[in-house]
């Protein structure tokens, strides 16, 4: 082999090792930088919803069977309006109904709607015609289902009598409270006047006071019938800590008193919840999961900060995050200091290419 053809040779295998060099040294370049086309990084942890309130529960109570009667008399009123009220909040009947002579004096009343402290409640009678008076009586709860009320008597309208709590309309129609009979995470009875923190056990007849708000009747049940669903449902169930199975699951003796709920379901965040579950016949607790979204997080600029919701950062050019579905804000930071801002609503699986307003882009370069 002559001299030329051997340099030849040589010249060949030192250019093919410094190809190969060069084209390691740019990779290794290129995956330092992040460099899209190689490498995507993933987010350790998913970002979620702090406080996000997908729970309700819904609490349902035995009813009281409520009866009054008239004393026979010489007056012949043409109706009557037959009312229930808490004795302190006299302008707003608990349930309200016309009746005419001959009927029955009867209400069913939820347990937790009547107040619990001696002589707590008052029944009114208001006679329609006549000029016939108003007539009240006061009466305790009882843990009976019957609640017989003393009976009214009728009497003339005086001169000068107290102010009355029922007042006609033109039209008076039958009315009976509308409550949902709901109970919050924070344990109020929704559309009633409750003490936030309700009395339980030999003490709940105490009479109690609570920036005037009158406490209402608490069962004395210490465990009852709990049913959990979810939305969406075969998400698998914890209760403090234990796995109960999953959704929709019925649970026959919860004890009354606070336990920590936790729902897992894959593709869904992770939703925590501890609720006071609270003393009543039985209990409906509904959660409501959101979607985990996949945002592909894509980049060309240069030494950049990304920041959601004040708590999650990150310094890669591609990376991908489990975010839950919902309103979250995005930071940009270069050199600690803020340069962009946005509002992310993550709303499904997206991939997101994030580049610098021209502006602040300017602006950034200079520095």
């Amino acid at each position: 082999m002559s001299r030329v053809n051997i340099k030849n040779l040589n010249m060949e295998r030192l250019l093919i090792k410094y190809q190969y060099l060069v084209s390691i040294l740019f990779i290794l370049h290129l995956q330092f930088w992040g460099c899209s086309y190689f490498q995507t990084a993933t987010y350790p942890e998913p970002i979620l919803i702090e406080n996000n309130e997908q729970v309700y529960i819904r609490y349902e109570f035995a009813e009281k069977r409520i009866i009054g009667s008239i004393e026979e008399s010489k007056y012949s009123p043409e109706a009557f309006i037959f009312a229930i009220f808490h004795k302190g909040a006299l302008d707003a009947p608990i349930v309200q109904k016309m009746f005419f002579p001959g009927d029955i004096l009867e209400f069913m009343v939820a347990e937790n709607h009547l107040n619990a402290a001696p002589d707590g409640n008052v029944a009114v009678l208001k006679p329609i015609g006549e000029d016939l008076q108003q007539e009240e009586v006061t009466f305790a709860y009882s843990d009976e289902d019957l609640i017989i009320l003393p009976p009214f008597k009728l009497h003339k309208v005086p001169y000068m009598y107290e102010q009355q709590y029922i007042r006609l309309a033109e039209e008076f129609t039958d009315s009976v409270r509308q409550d949902s009979g709901g109970v919050g995470v924070a344990g109020l009875v929704e559309g009633l006047q409750i003490a936030k923190y309700a009395t339980r056990g030999p003490e709940r007849n105490v009479v109690t006071e609570m920036d005037s708000i009158s406490i209402h009747a608490i069962p004395d049940e210490e465990s009852i019938k709990v049913f959990i669903f979810s939305t969406p449902d075969e998400a698998e169930l914890y209760i403090d800590g234990q796995i109960r199975g999953k959704t929709p699951l019925g649970i026959l003796d919860m004890s009354v008193g606070e336990h920590e709920f936790e729902l897992v379901k894959e593709n869904f965040a992770p939703l925590k919840k501890t609720l006071d579950i609270q003393p009543s016949e039985r209990a409906k607790i509904e959660f409501r999961m959101n979607r985990l979204n996949v945002l592909h997080f894509i980049t060309k600029e240069e030494g950049l900060k990304f920041v959601v919701d004040d708590e999650h950062e990150w310094w890669e050019k591609n990376i991908k995050l489990h975010v839950e579905d919902g309103e979250h804000t995005l930071k940009v930071y270069k050199r600690s200091r803020l340069m962009d801002e946005w509002v992310l609503n993550s709303d499904w699986n997206t991939r997101m290419e994030y580049s610098l307003p021209d502006t602040i882009a300017a602006t950034a370069d200079s520095t």
